[in-house]
């Protein structure tokens, strides 16, 4: 490089414009070379500007432009005006459809909420007490003739409820008085030739009088016949051998085995154990009548089985070494021990599984246990659910000598165990998650046997239903019935519903199903439409009978047109079922039921009914009177189930589904024909609205309001704080 020349200045971040000359010699713009700057002549007195982020426009170009154009004209003005002010008008047109939408999806989704959680408590109302929603089962056909102790009702299964177990010496002095309907029988034909070895056999087991006396209570006599030929074969081949334990007896030297051993007999249902201790140990006081399930009962059934069951005192003394020195016994004492409670084990059994399958209710005509029948045989939690398992648990191959398959064996000398417990009577009906438990259909499939009263749907159900091919069985059955029965299985835009839509949980069409179901098979069942239309025409005064009994009139059209008839004499008007949420409807159908004569000079005068009159409804339109009108329904009817939530009252100021509502209504209007404890209740009273001063009620209600307000507020954080340990 030339020293002379001067060194090159570093590049520009910015490089700048080329000159005019350099186009000529830049080869990529030859085509399209870009217009020469037009220099000018003049400076402008504004400084130059550029683009930045300030609010400022650089108005050097866009000035000389306009003054080339020259002013807009008035046309242009308007144009430009009118555009901008209908771009304004759309977008706030469309701002206020958003908001709309937004808001009638939010009030949509409150309300599918609301009603899941009504329906939810129905749900589980009609589960638990299905007589209080109207559904009695017709049993009539089934007669039970296993015994008296086992005839629930009067010699037929009629109700839903198990019924306690009578003193079996009642029980007993009934039967020898002839109040069965079998025919009774010598009593001396026990005592032939062919039980008296029975009665040699047992001996050290009970006796075999006091046994038959026992059994007698909870079997019939052909029963019992049917246990000891049985027991006759069985107790034959042990004291022969053929049928043994080990010599060492090992359930009972074996601390493992010896708990195994008493853990499967706790598999039985206490009541049942405890029939079956006392059918061969004796004593009533097993059969006491108090909480059979509380930890202290069930150690005492542990004690006797490990002090009585597993043990004899006669043997133990009569082997011992030494009286005073216990678990020394002489040689044999261990194999006869074995072969003694080998004998309790299966006579213990074998009566258990005749007295459950005597008095089990068939399947066809209910849920034995929850629908009629005996208590259930073994435990709800318990692994074991048939009397083979009980025996293959019990008397395993480390048990018993030389034992292959013990129950070919028990077969081949006559003693067979045929008692399965269903897995349908294990099954918890209880609805937690409305959409997710009745996936499986077996909740469908229960509640529509109770609406329907047709329990032939519980024959065809697959339970368990643990996979997705089994769920759409159980829910196209539930449909199918509910199809035959008329039902139309439609929402309310016309989407037919099917068994997909059910086992996937789709919120609107199962909450349309059950809604359905709700109104044409829970509703009638709870309204007579008969009593309806009289207390209607009684109510109105000028209303006739003919005007209401038409074809088309439903139990819906029937229950609108009573409410209606009530809130008239209040001068509130009601056009449909959404002018209950409110709450002032309901509040002039109690006040109408349960009107009290007051003392209150500030109420107005009812010439018509001649007592002093409650104060308008209209009077409460706050959230506390709603607030307090729904805490009261539950102790104002006793069993009435609490369809509308207190938190769902409060976040949205009132009830924002009239289907819940419906559903409430329909409830206090089955309580409110039968009146029932009307003398008993006084709902003013409970209210507090005998109180003179306006001022002084609201007071009350704030005070109700904020006690419970701070009650759930505690409640809210006692949750919060056991979520975060």
């Amino acid at each position: 490089m030339d020293a002379d020349q001067p060194p090159s200045p570093a590049p520009s971040l910015y490089p700048r414009p080329p000159s005019p000359s350099s186009l000529l010699r830049d080869v990529s713009n030859f085509k399209t070379p870009k217009r020469p700057q037009q220099t000018t002549n003049y400076h402008s007195p504004c400084p130059e500007k550029f683009f930045t982020a300030s609010k400022l426009t650089p108005k050097s170009t866009y000035s000389h432009s306009l003054h080339r154009r020259g002013p807009p004209s008035a046309m242009s003005k308007s144009k430009t005006k009118t555009k901008t002010t209908a771009a304004r008008r759309l977008k706030l047109l469309e701002l206020e459809q958003s908001q709309s939408a937004y808001k009638s999806h939010l009030r949509k989704e409150q309300s599918l909420k609301t009603l899941s959680k009504s329906l939810t408590v129905w749900l589980n109302f009609l589960l638990q007490n299905p007589k209080s929603c109207g559904c009695c089962s017709n049993r009539t056909d089934f007669d039970n003739t296993a015994g008296p102790a086992l005839v629930i009702g009067k010699g037929k299964r009629e109700g839903g409820e198990v019924v306690t177990w009578r003193s079996p010496k009642r029980q007993r002095d009934n039967w020898w008085r002839g109040g069965g309907n079998e025919i009774i029988e010598n009593e001396a034909g026990f005592l032939d030739s062919k039980y008296l070895k029975l009665n040699n056999s047992l001996k050290d087991v009970c006796s075999f009088y006091d046994l038959k006396q026992r059994m007698r209570v909870y079997l019939s006599l052909t029963c019992c016949k049917e246990i000891f030929d049985v027991m006759s074969q069985v107790t034959k081949n042990i004291d022969e051998g053929r049928l043994r334990m080990k010599s060492h007896c090992p359930i009972v030297t074996d601390v493992g085995m010896k708990e195994k051993a008493i853990s499967v007999l706790m598999c039985y249902n206490p009541t049942w154990l405890r029939i079956g201790l006392h059918i061969i140990f004796g004593g009533d006081s097993l059969l006491s009548n108090g909480d059979i399930n509380s930890d202290q009962e069930m150690s005492f059934l542990k004690m006797m089985i490990e002090k009585q069951f597993f043990a004899h005192a006669g043997l133990a003394k009569t082997y011992a070494y030494n009286k005073n020195v216990e678990g020394l016994y002489k040689p044999g004492y261990y194999e006869i021990l074995g072969n003694i409670i080998l004998k309790r084990f299966l006579l213990l059994v074998l009566v258990l599984d005749r007295a459950k399958s005597k008095s089990s209710l068939p399947l066809k005509y209910g849920i034995d246990g929850v629908d009629g029948g005996s208590p259930l045989l073994f435990l709800l939690q318990s692994n074991i659910k048939t009397s083979s398992q009980v025996i293959l648990d019990f008397l395993s191959s480390d048990v018993m000598h030389g034992e292959g398959n013990l129950i070919a064996h028990l077969v081949i000398v006559g003693y067979k165990v045929s008692y399965k417990q269903c897995p349908l009577v294990d099954y918890e009906f209880k609805v937690t998650n409305l959409f997710v438990d009745l996936q499986d259909g077996v909740r469908l499939c229960r509640i529509t046997q109770l609406l329907l009263q047709d329990s032939s749907i519980l024959t065809k159900m697959v339970v368990p239903s643990d996979t997705r091919k089994k769920n759409l069985t159980n829910c196209g059955i539930a449909l199918q019935y509910l199809r035959q029965a008329g039902l139309k299985l439609y929402d309310q835009d016309g989407t037919e519903i099917i068994e997909d839509d059910v086992a996937n949980g789709d919120k609107e069409l199962v909450l349309s199903l059950l809604w359905n179901m709700f109104v044409h098979l829970q509703l009638p069942l709870l309204i007579n439409k008969s009593i309806f239309e009289e207390e209607i025409c009684k109510i109105s005064e000028t209303m006739e009978l003919e005007q209401l009994n038409s074809v088309d009139s439903t139990s819906l059209d029937l229950l609108l047109n009573w409410i209606q008839v009530i809130c008239k004499k209040y001068d509130f008007g009601i056009d449909n079922f959404s002018s209950l949420v409110d709450g002032k409807a309901i509040w002039c159908l109690l006040d109408f039921y349960f009107r009290k004569e007051l003392c209150c000079s500030c109420f107005s005068k009812d010439d018509t009914r001649g007592e002093e009159s409650i104060m308008s409804a209209t009077d409460y339109h706050d959230a506390f009177h709603n607030f307090i009108l729904s805490q009261k329904l539950t102790k104002l009817l006793g069993n009435f189930p609490e369809v509308l939530q207190m938190s769902d009252i409060l976040e949205y100021n009132g009830a924002c589904s009239d289907q819940s509502v419906v559903i409430l209504l329909v409830f206090l209007a089955s309580q409110l024909m039968v009146k029932k404890n009307m003398d008993q209740l006084n709902f003013h009273k409970l209210l507090g609205c005998n109180c003179k001063s306006s001022e002084r009620r609201r007071f009350k209600y704030q005070s109700m309001f904020s006690k419970f307000w701070s009650i759930t507020r505690s409640k809210k954080k006692r949750i919060t704080v056991l979520k975060m340990l």
